[in-house]
């Protein structure tokens, strides 16, 4: 084995000399503070070294012009004073003349280096050995600890350079990055008085971009190590908005556990206010690994050994150290991206507790309860139970399930005073992406503000859930009767509000129930058509319903030509035990669109006004379309369906108007596009003050 002759330095004593690296991200001082260290604790951490499979770093100085030369070695298990290390890289040009003197070894140890001075060191072509001294010197290394990476490539982007590398250690202060360049690239290219954008990614998953600052570079014409200090501070992962969800304190506070997707190392940090739409944790400034825009792809939220949910999240600010103060931990925002629909519930359902505890969203319900509030509240009115009496037990079998194990179709929202329900209000996932309002019922004998306080807990929860995937809830939709005052005031007011039916709109439909035995005769007409619906069929509507509504009705419906595939829904369904299926056909006469009818088949009674289990039909011309022609089509669908008489909705109106169409009820349509919600709680919040402030007047 060949060995390489080398002498320790004559330059300046190893305990005041620091690498570069450190120096620059190291606050100054004029003094180097130092901390001896026994070498019982130094070959333990040699030997942890060696568990890790991570590397020491040994120090040489040119003898003639003095610059520093680095070299990475892996130490092998020690057990006394002696130490082998194996080089990482092959020795550089100029070793074997002897034109380096040895320095000392760098072991990192957490936040510190252990510079260590060495006795009748041994260099060979593949390492090194050496004894170690009996004391070795503890300095004071980076601000913030800078964790190796592997395998994680890099993208650095400076007017419309790209270059190409791997990240080699990161910290929230700064991370080195090995750039390669591909001709002609020159490193000259990268300007240092200008920002960069980095991306990094891993598997073809991008994890993090982020803008930052060259701080300095050097190596070979075509790789260099460079080190570079993020700039960004604050990213938004939605727009925003006025009306913010409202953050607690929980006490014992939860934890949030993740793997860090650069460092791969294991993370948990308290989390210091939480929310149904993110949270914010505590991060200590000396361990700092979050920055803006970083996916965290599993995040477990740890409320309690036993409860736990996980989500995908993204962190949006980070305060940096001199906001925070000496000591203090750093506060990081992070966002939900998206979390199971029944981990959400549950995290709801626990803030709202906690924040009030005659609220509750999905609570266990006594259902003898519930039916009892609806029979007292007015809800289930004489006229209504006469319509369902016959299906009173399907009706019992469908809330049983609906309101224990249906969390991805169902939602109910409980007010309580002195445990019993004053206010309730449920949700449906009506279509692929819209969920109804329906239920809402209040004991106003009992409680004079359970209606609104129940009103409120759900636009807060439609606010909380609105941007998780998972959620599939872009349009909220609510069909009301005009003549009912608290909904005409509060959705209609809203939509009055709003003064935009792109963002919220109200549509009319005539309500009837059509009886099979009545129009069992009905024939067939050759020039008039029922086939399956194309997509020509809905641009005609699409066309047809812009010109005399431009609402949402059609996107809250999945009437529009974009209609996603419900199927996904339909497995929702089945999975709660419940039935799905949606039909959608388009009336012609002699080749031309003249109406558009959707068959909704689900369990009678997952509505109490059967809106779910209903033939739904839109004219598009009122004059093309007799009411013979029309009630051949409804009898077509509602052969489908198992009872006799079959709940339709029609649209507009005026088609059941001109036609002298025997009506029920008319039901107002109201669909808001839950991404500008902004409008709808200015309206709701001075709504419930002049409510609340007129029932103080009359209490007192």
């Amino acid at each position: 084995m060949q060995r390489v002759e080398l002498k320790p330095s004559s330059a300046d004593s190893p305990k005041a000399r620091r690498h570069a690296d450190d120096i620059v991200l190291a606050p100054p001082s004029p003094r180097q503070e130092t901390r001896k260290i026994s070498r019982e604790t130094l070959v333990n951490r040699l030997n942890y070294l060696h568990f890790q499979s991570a590397p020491l770093t040994i120090i040489l100085t040119h003898r003639k012009n003095g610059r520093n030369l680095r070299l990475n070695a892996r130490p092998d298990a020690c057990l006394d004073e002696i130490i082998n290390c194996t080089w990482e890289s092959p020795l550089p040009d100029g070793l074997d003349r002897g034109d380096f003197g040895l320095e000392y070894l760098e072991v990192p140890h957490g936040h510190h280096i252990l510079q260590v001075d060495l006795k009748n060191p041994e260099l060979t072509k593949t390492g090194m050995t050496c004894r170690l001294p009996e004391i070795c010197c503890e300095l004071t290394s980076r601000h913030i600890r800078r964790r190796n990476c592997d395998n994680i490539a890099v993208e650095v982007i400076q007017n419309g350079a790209i270059f190409s590398g791997t990240l080699e250690d990161f910290s929230a202060a700064a991370f080195r990055v090995e750039l390669q360049t591909k001709p002609p690239q020159t490193f000259q290219w990268l300007n240092r008085d200008e920002p960069l954008t980095i991306m990094f990614r891993q598997n073809d998953q991008n994890l993090l971009t982020t803008s930052g600052q060259l701080l300095r570079s050097h190596g070979k014409r075509d790789r260099h190590s460079v080190v570079i200090t993020p700039t960004l501070l604050h990213q938004r992962r939605f727009p925003p908005k006025k009306h913010r969800t409202r953050r607690l304190e929980l006490n014992p506070a939860p934890e949030a556990v993740f793997t860090h997707p650069l460092t791969k190392q294991l993370i948990r940090l308290d989390v210091t206010d939480l929310s149904g739409a993110g949270m914010a944790v505590a991060e200590s400034p000396h361990e700092a690994q979050l920055l803006p825009g970083l996916l965290l792809e599993k995040l477990e939220l740890r409320l309690a050994e036993s409860f736990s949910l996980s989500c995908q999240a993204q962190v949006v600010y980070c305060q940096n150290s001199e906001e925070a103060g000496d000591g203090r931990p750093l506060r990081c925002g992070l966002a939900l991206l998206d979390m199971n629909v029944s981990d959400h519930t549950r995290l709801m359902a626990l803030l709202h507790r906690a924040d009030n505890r005659s609220k509750g969203v999905c609570p266990k319900i006594d259902l003898d309860q519930l039916w009892e509030f609806f029979f007292a509240s007015g809800f289930i009115y004489p006229k209504k139970y006469q319509s369902l009496q016959g299906y009173r037990e399907e009706f019992k079998a469908t809330y049983a399930k609906l309101y224990d194990s249906a969390p991805e179709i169902a939602r109910h929202f409980i007010y309580q005073e002195n445990s019993r329900i004053v206010g309730h209000m449920a949700m449906l996932r009506h279509f692929s992406n819209s969920w109804m309002i329906h239920h809402h019922a209040a004991d106003s004998a009992h409680s004079r503000s359970a209606g609104l306080e129940t009103l409120q807990l759900v636009g807060e929860a439609v606010n909380e859930s609105q941007a998780l995937y998972s959620s599939h809830m872009d349009y909220v939709m609510c069909f009301f009767r005009p003549e009912n005052r608290f909904p005409q005031r509060v959705f209609g007011g809203v939509a009055d509000h709003y003064n935009d039916p792109s963002r919220c709109s109200i549509d009319t439909f005539s309500y009837f129930h059509f009886s099979k035995e009545l129009d069992a005769t009905r024939k067939n007409d050759n020039a008039w058509q029922l086939v399956p619906a194309t997509e020509d069929d809905l641009l005609d509507l699409e066309a047809n319903y812009h010109n005399s509504s431009g609402g949402l009705m059609l996107q809250g419906m999945d009437l529009t030509p974009q209609q996603q595939d419900d199927s996904s829904l339909q497995e929702s369904y089945g999975k709660a035990g419940f039935q799905r299926e949606k039909s959608l056909f388009a009336l012609k006469h002699n080749g031309e669109t003249v109406a558009l009818l959707m068959a909704l088949q689900t369990e009678v009674g997952l509505n109490l006004s059967n809106l779910t289990n209903a033939i739904t039909v839109i004219v598009l011309d009122n004059k093309a379309l007799p009411r013979d022609a029309f009630f051949t089509a409804v009898s077509k669908l509602a052969s489908k369906y198992p009872q006799q008489e079959v709940p339709v909705l029609t649209y507009p109106t005026s088609y059941t108007e001109s036609q002298s169409i025997e009506v029920e009820k008319n039901y107002n349509l109201w669909v808001i596009d839950c991404r500008h919600l902004d409008p709808y709680f200015e309206f709701c919040s001075n709504y419930f003050k002049r409510m609340r402030c007129k029932k103080e007047d009359k209490a007192s």
